[in-house]
């Protein structure tokens, strides 16, 4: 699934012609917005005859700004969405002291036949 998720988010995301970017787990740049993703897991979704048939793989989606990240929470969804994974959440809105950035997760499900 990681792979999945590398061509579906790439290593940036356009937002109002802004290049925002983007890193599986950490990102190590200077941009005060970027976004992380990661898998947060899969389960069992659907069995029959002892064997696991469909899983559900889970994935959080963490938007970082200094400012207004809706814009960029947007085009998240929307790119998810065309790639036929499920929004199943958001997060309250978080600040870092350390960083001084907003911070919002998104989380998404797909499921997948095993």
């Amino acid at each position: 699934m990681n792979e999945e998720i590398k061509l579906i988010l790439g290593e940036s995301i356009a937002v109002k012609g802004e290049e925002i970017p983007v890193a599986h787990l950490r990102y190590q740049g200077n941009s005060k917005k970027y976004v992380t993703w990661t898998i947060t897991g899969e389960e069992p979704a659907l069995s029959a005859n002892d064997e696991v048939l469909c899983s559900i793989c889970s994935l959080d989606v963490d938007i970082f700004s200094e400012g207004n990240y809706l814009d960029i929470i947007k085009a998240i969804k929307q790119k998810m969405k065309n790639n036929d994974w499920v929004w199943v959440g958001d997060s309250g809105d978080m600040y870092e002291e350390d960083t001084k950035l907003y911070h919002k997760t998104c989380s998404f499900e797909k499921e997948r036949i095993t």
